[in-house]
């Protein structure tokens, strides 16, 4: 690779300028990828599967790290003090454009302190009901709730997580009234849906796949902006509220500083990987679509979305210390 003076005397990372030239500039320098959420779960596979391929492509070890804890800051704050030398990436989601209204503390800045290289994927949540709730579609059960205001409920996976939110604008869209009910984690608040403990609650698309199939629960509509793949047969919840819409979006980050050359052959790769028709099947399969956004649009999503989910908390009053 072309030699090229990339980092600045100004940076504040505590490296040495030469060796962070040395780490850019090599094409074989280990990538660590840093993900937020613990090994196995969904972002965690689809992680995995990103970084196969990078490693392919880049020619470079690619190592996963989880860092789960603090509602995934955990990991962007490590990401964002990191050495600016392209050697560490960030797999990003929508909470960073949550986290910086619901925690009150925050000690970075997604939108200052990292810089998106692309999104991906996306995937949205699919509003589940209890199999006997007087509600068959999102029209019959908003005129439910409507004539009973604050009789029905939903389950969240926590405290301001998407799922949360996801109900908190679906009330302030509808003039509904839902109480909510936080668990510590999605499974906790299946058992109790399928149990019929609750009402409501937004699954993720491969919760529901398995939950439709053994015929525990019924759907009465997606979150996603489009049709999926993975329930072709069930409507968007935007048929009938128009403008509601919420997805999940997963993308890869650098520290703010990196320069554009040392993560240039990474935003080629995401742009390839996102277009590659395997891993487009494997992430239907998951329940998830492929859905590609470069660095500036990335950029956006994150400024628009920040904004965005601010009003929603600070109508929902939800805070995390």
């Amino acid at each position: 690779m072309q030699r090229r003076h990339l980092l600045s005397l100004a940076l504040s990372a505590p490296l040495a300028a030469g060796s962070c030239q040395a780490l850019a500039q090599s094409p074989t320098a280990p990538l660590k990828m840093v993900v937020p959420y613990p090994a196995g779960g969904f972002t965690d596979v689809v992680s995995r599967m990103v970084g196969e391929r990078l490693q392919t492509m880049l020619g470079r070890t690619v190592v996963v790290e989880n860092r789960a804890g603090a509602g995934t800051n955990l990991a962007a704050e490590f990401v964002a003090r990191a050495p600016a030398d392209g050697a560490t990436v960030l797999m990003g989601t929508s909470s960073l454009a949550i986290n910086p209204s619901l925690y009150p503390k925050l000690s970075y800045s997604p939108q200052k302190d990292l810089r998106p290289l692309g999104v991906f994927a996306t995937t949205g949540y699919a509003l589940l009901a209890r199999k006997d709730l007087k509600a068959n579609s999102v029209a019959e059960l908003i005129a439910l709730a409507k004539a009973r205001p604050g009789s029905l409920n939903y389950g969240s996976s926590g405290n301001g997580a998407v799922n949360h939110l996801a109900g908190e604008l679906f009330e302030s869209m509808t003039g509904t009234y839902l109480v909510h009910i936080p668990y510590r984690g999605s499974q906790a608040a299946i058992t109790d849906l399928v149990g019929g403990q609750i009402d409501l609650y937004w699954s993720s698309i491969l919760e529901a796949q398995s939950l439709l199939a053994a015929d525990r629960v019924k759907v009465l509509g997606l979150t996603n902006q489009k049709s999926s793949e993975a329930l072709p047969k069930v409507g968007l919840i935007g048929d009938t509220v128009k403008g509601y819409e919420v997805e999940f979006w997963m993308g890869l980050l650098v520290p703010a500083a990196t320069p554009a050359a040392a993560t240039a052959g990474i935003e080629q790769a995401i742009r390839s990987i996102a277009n590659d028709a395997s891993f487009k099947a494997e992430l239907t399969r998951r329940g998830a679509q492929a859905r590609y956004a470069d660095a500036a649009a990335a950029r956006s999503l994150l400024a628009s979305e920040t904004v965005r989910w601010a009003d929603v908390v600070k109508r929902s009053g939800a805070k995390v210390d």
